[in-house]
């Protein structure tokens, strides 16, 4: 069992990597994506594809069938596929996060699982979040209670990405409430167990990627399926995945620059493309401005990760990333609908669906404010 992050042990070239990362995207998910944005479901295709292509648990360790490479290499990949949509490769954000947890702190029971989600045959989903424990980790109301060789879990979670489409849940539960954040440990709970009710909860946006209600009544789970990681591990886990987050907007905010540039040329009014309008030249070089920061702090966040620097060394970055790139997320792609004028808003161009799903990103793993607090925290400034 791994106690301490590790370092990625094999080196790729990036840019060849970042092209075959291309294709696949083109090749798997621009077929599909709005259909299954349009049916508002996951597309089991799109997982198996991935996972025969080698991306999931690119950061993985290879002794549970990962590449072992870093999370630059991750952010790549997400960015890349997001660049198409940045529904789908949510779930490849998700089986990093959820399947770190099984292989870098599980038995090798557990780690089975993370090899059964790199190899296509099972889907996880991280399970934390509840209706009074958003981005206050540390008062999650879900318990496990011990008896005999099962733990016996109750509780409610909320905007669970993709629980309907998994295998597996990996769950975090309070264990002794007496001690705390310290008396929480995640549990790998099959999404067919009894006493598992999943429901759909409807969203605008994000919809390749459904997010449900997970109800635990009385769900038993053997001994060996609690997980040795609880609190600390997912904290860490957070700052990992606002890292893949951030190139995941990154990717969206290009795809939507890259459609306003073009429509910008082609479009004409008054005898010329509107882009020669310096009211919207400026509003698309403002955009290229945006792009261009958010990757310089969403991959200086990922190498520091992959330097193997302490957790508490990178917070700051990885929460300025997460803060700017989703704030600027926002604003690429209201531009693009503005420059898409009353043709933005109908279903024959795609830019409305761009600015619906940006919206998601400002409240995904720690919102604006969270952020904002982990960097004053950094500062020294008392933000309590």
């Amino acid at each position: 069992m791994t106690t301490e992050r590790r370092r990625p042990s094999e080196t790729v070239d990036r840019a060849m990597f970042r092209e075959t990362c291309r294709r696949f995207a083109e090749r798997e998910i621009a077929p599909i994506w709005q259909e299954a944005d349009r049916e508002s479901q996951f597309p089991r295709a799109f997982f198996t594809a991935a996972a025969k292509a080698g991306l999931i648990g690119i950061a993985a360790p290879t002794e549970v069938g990962g590449a072992d490479l870093g999370v630059h290499e991750e952010a790549i990949c997400i960015e890349e596929c997001a660049r198409v949509n940045p529904g789908l490769p949510n779930a490849l954000i998700i089986q990093g996060v959820a399947g770190g947890i099984l292989h870098d702190f599980g038995t090798p029971e557990q780690q089975d699982l993370a090899r059964a989600s790199i190899n296509g045959e099972k889907i996880l989903a991280i399970a934390v979040t509840e209706p009074d424990a958003g981005n206050d980790v540390q008062n999650v109301k879900s318990t496990a209670r011990r008896d005999g060789d099962d733990w016996v879990l109750d509780g409610i979670k909320s905007f669970i990405t993709l629980a309907g489409e998994a295998d597996v849940l990996v769950l975090l539960a309070q264990t002794d409430r007496e001690r705390g954040r310290e008396g929480m440990s995640f549990f790998a709970v099959d999404r067919n167990s009894p006493g598992v009710e999943v429901s759909r909860i409807p969203t605008y946006a994000n919809r390749p990627a459904p997010t449900y209600r997970v109800h635990l009544n009385g769900v038993r789970v053997p001994e060996a399926r609690r997980v040795p990681a609880g609190f600390r591990q997912i904290m860490a886990g957070f700052n990992r995945e606002r890292i893949l987050v951030s190139a995941r907007w990154l990717g969206h905010m290009q795809h939507a620059q890259d459609w306003a540039l073009d429509y910008a040329k082609t479009r004409h009014q008054f005898g010329r493309p509107i882009g020669a309008n310096q009211s919207i030249a400026f509003m698309l070089a403002q955009n290229q401005t945006d792009i261009e920061a958010a990757r310089l702090l969403a991959y200086e966040a990922a190498d520091r990760w992959d330097s193997g620097c302490p957790i508490a060394d990178l917070i700051q970055q990885v929460s300025c990333a997460k803060l700017f790139v989703t704030q600027a997320v926002v604003r690429v792609t209201q531009s693009a609908l503005h420059i898409g004028g009353g043709w933005g808003l109908t279903e024959e161009l795609p830019v409305m669906r761009m600015a619906l799903d940006a919206l998601v990103a400002p409240v995904t793993v720690g919102s604006f404010e969270i952020q904002l607090r982990a960097i004053a925290k950094q500062l020294g400034l008392p933000c309590d």
